[in-house]
């Protein structure tokens, strides 16, 4: 696997944005080029916000629409031609930006576990949004999501202990999303609680953790260098990988040839454009920013779940909803308030 990627000078560990830290703290810096590169950065960490909000509202869409196709169609066929034609088309708009020069071994590894935990947070989000509430399975995900990161970022990344408010606000999230979990079990959600009902909390519970780690891997490929293109075109072998050992074969010609639209509606809708806007977005904003913004995905969700019919509209989980949402939109303008 080889690419090609533009190296500029070695950055400073407090260039946590992309922006050298010298140009902005450096001695004899004029006063008028250190409020520059502040505009910069503030221009930067909206743009971020902006493309992130862009992603949760196209896929809250195409996820309730993809909830109610897999009630009636196999859900993986769908999800293999999906990846397929995904991983196809970022090699194709990568293929401009290779190289001849091997991958470092590190940077490989890394390449390899965001393959595995790609494979995990996708395959258990659209198979956990088959069993379970769509608002309810994203609310899982983005509960699980912020609290993860930050550990996770400080682990990884090596960012040292995350400040207090960040841990108030991860924990405030999980334990909201344990009361997502009681709205579940009791009946009170806006879908029938099923004899697959847990199976599908579960696996949403483990993509939310998955999905940080993503967030995580695809950080740390940035931060040496790669594009978005680059690591969109190399992180979905995994998970063709796995649906291929999970989907019937002899299904796979007659799936596509009676619901193409509905299995390119999916592809688009859910996966290749939102990813080319949720990469465009963490390039400029730190991963646990981009967990806050993705925290607003429920009640977007549970909005667009207004246009299916088998779902009952529950206040119980409008509520969980905007418990979360609030939390994570007051959080958001504390990062923004850093970043100014």
């Amino acid at each position: 696997m080889t690419f090609q990627t533009k190296r500029g000078p070695p950055r400073s560990k407090d260039d946590s944005l992309g922006i050298d830290a010298q140009a902005c703290f450096g001695e004899g810096a004029a006063p008028r080029r250190r409020q520059g590169t502040g505009g910069r950065l503030t221009r930067r960490f909206a743009l971020g916000i902006l493309f992130v909000a862009l992603y949760v509202v196209l896929s809250a869409a195409g996820e309730v629409y993809a909830a109610s196709y897999f009630q009636r169609a196999d859900a993986f066929v769908a999800l293999l031609v999906s990846f397929a034609a995904v991983c196809l088309t970022f090699n194709l708009l990568a293929g401009h930006k290779r190289r001849t020069a091997p991958v470092a071994k590190s940077a490989l590894l890394v390449f390899v576990s965001l393959n595995v935990v790609t494979a995990i947070s996708w395959i258990g989000l659209f198979i956990g949004l088959k069993y379970a509430e769509p608002a309810i399975v994203v609310a899982f995900m983005v509960a699980l999501g912020p609290a993860a990161t930050v550990w996770l970022n400080a682990l990884i990344r090596r960012q040292g202990v995350p400040p207090a408010s960040d841990i108030i606000v991860s924990v405030t999230i999980a334990i909201i999303g344990s009361y997502m979990i009681w709205i579940s079990a009791t009946g009170n959600a806006g879908v029938e609680w099923g004899a697959r009902s847990s199976f599908g909390i579960v696996l949403a519970i483990v993509a939310g953790l998955s999905l940080a780690l993503t967030n995580i891997l695809v950080k740390l490929l940035f931060d040496r260098g790669f594009s978005g293109r680059q690591v969109l075109a190399h992180r979905f072998y995994g998970t063709i990988l796995l649906l291929l050992a999970l989907v019937d074969h002899s299904s796979i010609v007659l799936e596509i040839s009676q619901h193409w639209l509905a299995i390119a509606t999916i592809g688009l809708s859910t996966i290749i454009v939102p990813l080319l806007l949720f990469q465009e977005g963490i390039r400029r904003v730190e991963p646990f920013t981009v967990n806050m913004v993705l925290s607003t995905a429920p009640v977007i969700t549970f909005l667009f779940q207004y246009f299916d019919s088998r779902i009952v509209p529950s206040p119980h989980t409008f509520v969980g909803n905007v418990l979360i949402t609030a939390v994570a939109v007051g959080n958001v303008y504390l990062q923004y308030r850093r970043s100014t």
